[in-house]
């Protein structure tokens, strides 16, 4: 007479050598970025405007948010010099 299988035994057979692989790691939490001390705000734009940056944007292989900090800097440096003065 033929002995039984146990499917359920197949599963719970440890893999030769006895070596047990060890539990895939668990992805750890994300770095706090600096972005993460950073504001967000809607900037509402013309179309127009909005396509020329994102051609402007595409030439220099940038994002058209590194643009837009850009012209931040460029106006609070205006700003501060004229402080200075």
């Amino acid at each position: 007479m033929k002995k039984p299988t146990n499917s359920h035994e197949s599963l719970t057979k440890k893999p030769a050598g006895g070596v047990v692989e060890a539990p895939p790691e668990r992805p750890t939490a994300k770095p706090a970025r600096l972005t993460d001390l950073r504001i967000n705000t809607t900037l509402r734009i013309e179309p127009e405007k909005l396509e020329r940056l994102k051609i402007i944007a595409a030439r220099k292989r940038v994002r058209v948010n590194d643009l837009l900090l850009e012209g931040v800097d460029h106006v609070l440096a205006l700003h501060s010099a004229n402080r200075a003065a």
